[in-house]
């Protein structure tokens, strides 16, 4: 499910960001999906990026602290300037 607009679909039907925060490191976009660590997902689209960029809601959803350069680079990512 996307954690900005709330999409729900297979992972192989929908091209989401994993965003994962793997226990006692730095949180980081797993681009494999196989990590271990507290994930979210994120629909691959510019609206869902800005959003959650915006909101910082990923901290919660992780349980940790994101640094803003992980918002850079999920905004890299789906083509936002950073």
């Amino acid at each position: 499910m996307c954690a900005s607009c709330g999409l729900r679909s297979r992972k192989d039907e929908t091209d989401y960001i994993r965003i994962v925060l793997p226990k006692g490191g730095n949180p980081f976009i797993d681009r494999e999906g196989t990590a271990p660590g507290r994930g979210a997902y994120l629909c691959r689209n510019q609206d869902c990026v800005r959003k959650v960029c915006k909101t910082r809601r990923l901290s919660h959803l992780l349980r940790g602290t994101i640094p803003e350069t992980l918002y850079e680079e999920l905004r890299r990512e789906v083509g936002l300037d950073g």
